[in-house]
């Protein structure tokens, strides 16, 4: 019998068209891995440079890093400035973590927002820009801006020396002052026609005061001179106190005493004092009582020091 020619035949597999599915099947796979790899390990986005702009956490900080590279707190270091409100909250707050700075001034919660700033346009420190290049968001670094690198050193003439045998000022019993002069002694935003009574003075004792058609602010001290000489008047800042002595029949002396047991190591956080419409801080502290000031701002001549977080780009 003949082999019938018209019989179906089985079909070989077509080399071609095998390779096409492998590469389609490969391509799906690659197109889903990807997919899911995008899902749970987002691309790492490029490396901060020059003219980015890019937003920013920080905590600025004078005696050492607020937050340390352990993510522990110190409570030796003074927050001058931050942008976290998980930072700012603690201000005033009996045991904060750590210390603020004189000049700090808490805002609203939510005036709290990362910083933006271009990397090169002087919009901060150039060392707070530079240390941003080469960043990755998300991550964090710790940065150290010596003082004339940063907000400048102290010019010679705002320095003064106290002498331990003179740290004190003399100051008339009824003490005449501008009205700016007042409100920046008792952080008074707007002066009472009325006048004062029983005045709490910054230092301790009471005042009262009167406005006068001269325009000035004229302020009767109620110092309590039989106050025992051990037992001065309480502590401003750490480590100092206020003593008060009669100077004749219408003026006073205040004195200001310092502990040196509050600081051994012999580097002082600054202890802030006014008189005379002058703001004061202490920059040295001696063993004999003499001590050292300045009457700049208080962040002139400090060393700082900034956590940084790089959140992203504008």
């Amino acid at each position: 019998m003949s082999e019938d020619n018209d019989a179906p035949r089985k079909k070989g597999r077509d080399p071609i068209l095998m390779i096409g599915t492998i590469i389609l099947a490969l391509a799906f796979v690659v197109v889903i891995s990807g997919y899911a790899y995008g899902q749970f390990v987002p691309a790492q986005e490029d490396p901060a440079k020059f003219g980015d702009k890019v937003k920013v956490d920080y905590v600025g900080s004078f005696y050492g890093f607020a937050i340390d590279k352990d993510g522990n707190d110190n409570g030796n270091a003074s927050v001058f400035d931050t942008s976290s409100w998980s930072v700012a909250k603690h201000y005033e707050e009996d045991d904060s973590p750590y210390g603020f700075s004189w000049s700090f001034t808490q805002r609203a919660e939510d005036k709290y927002t990362p910083f933006n700033v271009t990397i090169g346009s002087g919009g901060a420190l150039k060392d707070f820009e530079n240390a941003i290049i080469g960043m990755r968001p998300g991550e964090t670094k710790w940065i150290e801006i010596n003082a004339k690198d940063g907000y400048g050193v102290v010019p010679t003439a705002n320095y003064k020396t106290w002498e331990s045998a003179d740290p004190r000022f003399v100051i008339d019993l009824t003490e005449k002052m501008t009205q700016n002069e007042f409100k920046d002694t008792f952080s008074i935003d707007t002066i009472s026609p009325a006048g004062y009574i029983n005045l709490s003075h910054p230092y301790g004792w009471k005042c009262n005061a009167t406005v006068a058609n001269d325009g000035f602010v004229y302020v009767t001290h109620l110092v309590d001179f039989d106050k025992d000489a051990d037992d001065p008047y309480e502590a401003v800042a750490g480590g100092m106190k206020i003593a008060v002595s009669k100077d004749g029949a219408s003026k006073f002396a205040v004195s200001f005493k310092f502990d040196k047991k509050a600081d051994p190591s012999g580097g002082i956080q600054l202890i802030q004092f006014k008189f005379g419409g002058t703001t004061y801080y202490i920059t040295q502290l001696n063993n004999d009582g003499s001590f050292k000031t300045k009457d700049t701002d208080e962040i002139i001549g400090m060393k700082l020091y900034f956590k940084i977080t790089l959140l992203g780009y504008q």
